[in-house]
């Protein structure tokens, strides 16, 4: 049996491929965009598992014919524009009809042969806003979207549960956290890079940082962790849930990241004052609570293999062997 993933050769997705295909399973890598020399080098001999094909989620008469042809029977749909506000401000129909109208284009064509499993990408973003700062964030916290692409996902979730309802689909959602991890770069539907990204570039550029937010936290997990918690909700025979966490289950605040940054190259500057003209900028901003991730470890016995030290040091090394996705070389 296949499992189409959409977005395949997108950053999160590249660790849902490698998952996928470490497990033995055939992938059915679908994007508008080729995977890169990087990508095909990180998946290595588990290639000979994925075939990668070139379509437009949109396309639902195309998809239909891949899934025939392919005998696809599990779906994974990652494909999305991660937009800033720039881009919803500049094409916020093209951002819908991809986000939203995308999903139901993969719904019909799941529908349409039977599918045992249609898996959406959601994101932890979707939660409202904590008053307690110790609470902790449940799948049943209350949702509060905001920007059309945490509005998309919060309507993709209630597709999925109606498709369920209607035609007896067995779809599940999982909402991911922020993830970092090697195969992250900016691409035409994701140019906004994630902060670790923004940290990682920095310090092995030697470039000071200056942060502000530095006490706000962010429940972060590694790209390879996320990439498990994907595989089970798409494998699993049973599923008592109808939306996962896909998280580490442990939040950071900002200053502890860059600390740990310091401690695994000391050369490395940062802190909350102006500082030199190029000191790269990030920020934390706004307050993060722990995400439960107790249904992943109940139901699939999931726990991290990677704390914060160890994913940060596995990505350092990754980057220092991959300088021209950090524009390290000169």
């Amino acid at each position: 049996m296949t499992t189409l993933v959409t977005g395949a050769t997108g950053f999160a997705c590249a660790h849902v491929v490698h998952a996928l295909a470490e497990a033995d399973e055939e992938v059915l890598a679908l994007d508008l965009a080729p995977p890169s020399e990087e990508y095909r080098q990180y998946l290595g001999r588990l290639e000979d598992r994925v075939r990668f094909v070139t379509a437009d989620v949109l396309d639902t008469a195309a998809l239909l014919e891949l899934a025939k042809r392919y005998q696809v029977r599990r779906f994974i749909h990652g494909a999305a524009i991660t937009p800033t506000t720039e881009m919803e401000r500049a094409i916020p129909q093209r951002i819908v009809n991809v986000n939203l109208m995308g999903t139901v284009s993969l719904l019909e064509v799941a529908r349409a042969v039977s599918a045992d499993r249609f898996v959406l990408m959601s994101s932890t973003g979707i939660y409202a806003p904590q008053a307690d700062r110790d609470a902790v964030v449940t799948e049943r916290s209350p949702v509060q979207a905001q920007g059309l692409y945490m509005i998309c996902k919060t309507a993709g979730e209630q597709l999925l549960k109606r498709y369920k309802e209607l035609y007896d689909l067995s779809t599940v959602s999982g909402r991911m956290s922020s993830i970092y991890g090697p195969m992250e770069r900016a691409t035409a539907t994701r140019s906004r890079p994630s902060v670790i990204y923004t940290l990682v570039r920095a310090c092995l550029r030697g470039q000071p940082v200056q942060a502000s937010g530095m006490a706000n936290r962010r429940c972060y997990a590694h790209a390879a962790d996320a990439g498990l918690i994907w595989r089970h909700l798409a494998l699993a025979a049973e599923l008592e849930h109808d939306i996962y966490n896909v998280s580490s289950g442990r939040a950071h605040s900002l200053d502890e990241v860059l600390g740990t940054l310091r401690s695994l190259e000391p050369s490395f500057v940062f802190g909350d004052q102006p500082s030199a003209r190029d000191a790269v900028q990030v920020a934390h901003l706004g307050d993060r609570n722990v995400l439960d991730i107790s249904r992943a470890a109940t139901e699939f016995g999931f726990s991290p293999r990677f704390d914060l030290r160890q994913g940060l040091a596995d990505y350092l090394a990754w980057a220092q062997d991959h300088p021209t996705l950090f524009d390290l070389e000169t």
